[in-house]
């Protein structure tokens, strides 16, 4: 108490000083008023200081499409895409086309992780009508029209070595089309048989 501790004459300089801001001292050593101090934190000025964009980092051109020279095809950071053939590698890492072509992902058996090439449109044509043969082969007639039309995107952009090629691909795509339109028919007639019997009752009662 302040009495123990002789009143206001026996504090430090210190602390009468602290006992007078908090209110005033009565000359026997007693506040007479008080003072109550801020609870509430004070808000602050920025709740984010940075600045910096965002990177836009991804994958920005896919398997199959059509690219020009100095198009962005992947930005990243680190090698997570290996660079291939026809591209270039920055040093950040952005891999982009040097030539006229389109996208194909393969996985690198060398670095094991996916590598990233640009294949021109000649070679790219080729590749996709040998695999639609393959679908075709394999009965899978959807994944072969698609590869078709792969096929005779590039041509088109591959000049006059592409125009040929289509010329040469007319047979096989009039005989796949005619397979389609075949194959289409028969699974709507298959789906209208089986609407029909699923109307019908399955069990007949005799009526007496």
């Amino acid at each position: 108490t302040m009495q123990a501790l002789g009143g206001w004459q026996g504090l430090h300089a210190s602390s009468r000083r602290a006992l007078a801001s908090v209110g005033e001292l009565s000359t026997n050593g007693w506040l007479t008023t008080f003072q109550r101090w801020a609870t509430k934190k004070a808000a602050s000025s920025s709740s984010n200081g940075r600045t910096s964009l965002p990177k836009m980092l991804g994958v920005k051109k896919y398997g199959g499409q059509h690219v020009i020279p100095g198009n962005i095809i992947i930005r990243q950071r680190g090698t997570k895409y290996w660079p291939g053939e026809n591209v270039g590698l920055g040093r950040d890492h952005t891999i982009w086309a040097l030539v006229d072509g389109h996208v194909k992902f393969t996985w690198s058996k060398l670095h094991k992780q996916q590598t990233v090439s640009v294949v021109p449109h000649l070679k790219f044509g080729h590749q996709q009508e040998h695999k639609a043969m393959e679908a075709r082969a394999h009965k899978n007639l959807l994944k072969a029209k698609g590869l078709m039309q792969q096929a005779r995107f590039a041509f088109k952009l591959a000049g006059e070595e592409g125009e040929e090629r289509l010329e040469r691909m007319a047979p096989f795509r009039e005989k796949l089309l005619t397979q389609i339109d075949a194959w289409e028919e028969d699974v709507a007639t298959k789906k209208a048989e089986k609407a029909e019997r699923n109307a019908k009752p399955r069990y007949s009662f005799p009526i007496h």
